[in-house]
């Protein structure tokens, strides 16, 4: 009997001691009682379930890699695309697995793969894969040897006497021009400043014979501009170590009055400057800058204009940010930027700006690497590669907003240089 009495008892106490956490609970949470030292713990109490839950997914987006971007709860999706639209993109199946694929983001649908695993560091990208005649695939794990598989992911050559970046295009030869490093972890460059030596890493430009995996042509970007008496440009750069970093080099397919046929154009984004360069006399034929920085991708646009993404960042780092001062009253503001589309004529040198009434209305802006590539006049694709969203725009209007969803609910795949491959009527 006495048993039963303590047990009656305890269950009693208990009911009374979790109405009366209730009843703080609900006060607490409602904002108009407070009880004293006894609030704050609780509150703990009571937020506790919340607290952990959002550790654990805190727990879940710390230990996933970087080739995953959380999607926004809020992020809504446009499609009105009404044919198919083919592209060429690479993302991260797993930590230890990647997989390029054919996707036609008019239905999400894939067409083809390739998948490569083994032992990968789960940050490594496949970065702007190229695709050849016979599903053969071209691409590199961001910066050690550039391979060429065929359909079924078969190696067929493998170039190891390069670091490939970035991106890789297709010349009038059918041989492939990209971006390139020594295959090695030391500096490649000096120079002289103030009586000391400055270290830092240099670029070259390599055509690779796409048949083979030869090295056709290799030619030092600090020494381009050592030839033409414009060594100063590498102090102009905020990164003194990677004064240059190149991220494109596009090839002229004909010739025209501005360029000719086998003619390279060369996005420095350190430089904030695209290299015109003639491989075939050595020659620098101009060095476009204005107003952009940091840029990314340049292409041709017509036989008179060439188009690029202008990222439009800081070309010294951001650490540098201060607090803002304590008297306003002489502080001027200096505009709302995001990033670009630019647009340079070569009969009077000019610059405009497509889209821009776009790029601020939806705030697009990525701090490295993007791309836009048009598909006709008054249409073109864009990657806002920092946040993962994929935008096709034409006639002013956007007709496509989507990310490549991933494995990982919640979470989207960081694009890599998505490549165009067709586009239907």
């Amino acid at each position: 009997m006495t048993r039963v009495l303590k047990i009656f008892s305890f269950v009693v106490i208990s009911l009374f001691t979790l109405s009366i956490f209730g009843w703080m609970s609900y006060h607490i949470s409602e904002g108009d009682k407070k009880f004293g030292f006894l609030t704050e713990p609780v509150k703990f109490m009571y937020s506790f379930p919340d607290l952990f839950t959002e550790s654990v997914e805190e727990a879940k987006t710390f230990a996933l890699p970087k080739t995953f971007i959380k999607t926004p709860t809020d992020f809504k999706t446009i499609n009105k695309l009404e044919s198919d639209f083919i592209v060429l993109s690479a993302y991260s199946d797993t930590s230890n697995s990647r997989t390029v694929a054919l996707i036609n983001l008019k239905n999400d649908s894939i067409l083809h793969k390739w998948t490569f695993g083994g032992k990968i560091e789960e940050h490594k990208r496949i970065w702007n894969p190229l695709l050849l005649p016979e599903k053969n695939l071209v691409y590199s794990f961001n910066g050690f040897s550039l391979t060429r598989v065929d359909s079924m992911s078969n190696v067929i050559w493998d170039q190891n006497e390069i670091w490939p970046h970035h991106s890789m295009n297709i010349d009038s030869h059918g041989d492939i021009w990209v971006c390139t490093y020594a295959p090695v972890w030391y500096a490649t460059g000096f120079y002289k400043l103030d009586g000391k030596s400055i270290f830092f890493k240099d670029e070259y430009i390599t055509k690779i014979d796409s048949e083979t995996g030869e090295i056709l042509f290799q030619k030092s970007i600090a020494e381009i501009l050592k030839e033409n008496n414009l060594a100063n440009h590498l102090l102009k750069s905020g990164n003194i170590w990677d004064p240059i970093h190149s991220n494109d080099i596009q090839p002229a397919l004909k010739t025209t009055p501005y360029y000719k046929k086998d003619d390279v154009f060369i996005s420095a984004k350190s430089l904030s400057a695209i290299l015109h360069y003639r491989p075939k006399t050595n020659e620098l034929i101009d060095v476009i800058e204005g107003p952009f920085s940091d840029q990314h991708d340049v292409d041709f646009y017509n036989d008179t204009s060439l188009v690029f993404f202008n990222n439009n960042f800081n070309a010294v780092s951001t650490k540098e940010f201060r607090s803002p001062p304590k008297d306003s009253t002489r502080l001027l503001f200096a505009g709302d930027l995001y990033s670009q589309i630019m647009c340079y004529n070569f009969m009077d040198e000019s610059f405009s700006f497509i889209g821009d009434s776009i790029f601020k209305a939806n705030k697009i802006f990525t701090v490295s690497e993007g791309l836009v590539e048009f598909y006709e006049d008054d249409a073109y694709f864009v990657e806002e590669q920092n946040s993962g969203i994929l935008w096709i725009i034409k006639d002013d209007e956007v007709i496509y907003k989507n990310v490549l969803k991933s494995i990982h609910k919640g979470f989207h795949n960081l694009p890599n240089w998505t490549r165009i491959i067709e586009v239907y009527d």
